[in-house]
């Protein structure tokens, strides 16, 4: 049979499947490089497996559960930072490009931020998995997506995705892959890939993928001591449809706690009162954004009677943090840090209208990126960060000064 000439990601599955010369539609047994357990489906999971890892298996979990933790080192799987599994993946290089993870996590699809597959499965199938057995996925159709142009300033990548939700209709990602490259990736960082591609749960998506670019590369190997695959498509393979998003499309973007579907460009919510902010979850907390964080309350000060927790990605992001001052800064001024790992939900105070940087929240809550959530927490309300630049800092002297009697 000749060769069907295939997609970036397409490529990528086809390195974790026994089946020969796929395409878009077939279905296919995979065994993915690295299965993962969470609190919510290790008993299952181990319950499944027969409480024991097959040969050759990298299994990883991240309990807070003693018990459930001690049943699944048992078991034969490694333990990693509950709170901080992302992190720990990418990180650690526990995956790299060209390989596949399996978890429940939503925000397992970040990994296609750095040209990775996350794969969200059952409990039932990440236990099959552990024995040593196949799972069966249908192979997705994929959208290619070029990136072009230059974004808006405090833009980050998961106001990215939501202008591509936009621009490419809900109705056309449902069940589709989308495979983004272009020269406007390049401006992207590798944390903003990772915003960007953990939303393609919100659209449906099986999977959002970033192909691994020179700008990538250089970022990778500054972390990656071991051999990858920067998987690009093959000349000749046939998309399910082909776009280009120019970036300064992208505006800073607001989920309210209707969800997704109520997402909007945050100065159409201008005004709303906020009185809680808490950055951190779902790898939303890099040292990057601790530096704009710093900056920001810096300049602007946390608004009068705001609350701002921070939960970093990592201990390491933490670590390099206080390498830098960074912590000593926030904590100067108001911010309140908690240990890596903490989950943000349970930060939220009931008599408090809050915002998240996660990818999914509790009812009531508001969604934001992270450098708009700085903006935020500056300003007590939704705001666009242009509207708040363009009036003067509340502790200069230029605030406060009226004008002399005629």
């Amino acid at each position: 049979m000749p060769h069907t000439p295939q997609t970036a990601l397409v490529r990528l599955i086809q390195g974790i499947t026994p089946a020969r010369n796929i395409a878009p539609g077939d279905r296919v047994a995979v065994r993915p490089h690295v299965v993962l357990l969470t609190d919510h489906d290790a008993a299952q999971a181990l319950d499944v497996c027969g409480g024991k890892v097959a040969p050759g298996i990298t299994a990883l979990v991240a309990c807070r559960d003693s018990a459930l933790q001690a049943r699944a080192a048992a078991a034969g799987l490694r333990s990693i930072e509950p709170g901080c599994e992302l992190a720990a993946l990418i990180d650690q290089a526990l995956i790299v490009p060209g390989e596949c993870a399996a978890s429940t996590m939503p925000a397992i699809a970040a990994l296609g931020g750095m040209g990775a597959l996350g794969l969200r499965l059952t409990p039932r199938d990440l236990g099959r998995l552990l024995a040593g057995h196949v799972v069966d996925i249908t192979v997705p159709g994929v959208t290619r997506l070029e990136l072009a142009g230059a974004r808006q300033a405090h833009v980050a990548g998961r106001d990215v995705f939501h202008a591509l939700r936009r621009e490419l209709r809900v109705d056309n990602l449902a069940g589709c892959a989308l495979e983004i490259s272009g020269p406007g990736l390049a401006g992207l960082a590798l944390f903003e890939r990772a915003g960007l591609c953990s939303l393609a749960s919100q659209a449906g998506l099986f999977a959002a993928f970033c192909t691994v670019d020179r700008a990538a590369v250089a970022a990778l190997n500054a972390d990656i001591q071991r051999p990858y695959a920067a998987l690009e498509p093959e000349k000749g393979a046939a998309w399910l449809r082909s776009a280009t998003l120019d970036l300064a499309h992208a505006v800073v973007t607001a989920t309210p706690p209707e969800g997704v579907d109520a997402a909007r460009g945050i100065a159409e919510f201008h005004g709303e009162r906020i009185d809680q902010v808490i950055i951190g979850g779902d790898y939303s907390c890099g040292i990057e954004v601790l530096r704009h964080l710093a900056a920001a309350v810096k300049q602007r000060k946390l608004h009068t009677g705001m609350v701002c927790d921070v939960v970093p990605d990592s201990p390491r992001v933490a670590q390099q943090a206080a390498m830098h001052d960074l912590l000593e800064t926030l904590a100067d001024h108001g911010v309140k840090l908690h240990p890596a790992g903490t989950p943000p939900a349970t930060l939220l105070q009931p008599d408090r209208k809050a915002v998240l940087t996660t990818i999914s929240a509790p009812a009531g809550v508001w969604r934001v990126g992270p450098f708009a959530a700085a903006i935020v927490a500056c300003a007590g309300m939704l705001a666009h960060p242009e509207r708040i630049d363009a009036q003067p800092q509340r502790d200069s002297k230029l605030s406060g000064r009226r004008p002399k009697p005629g």
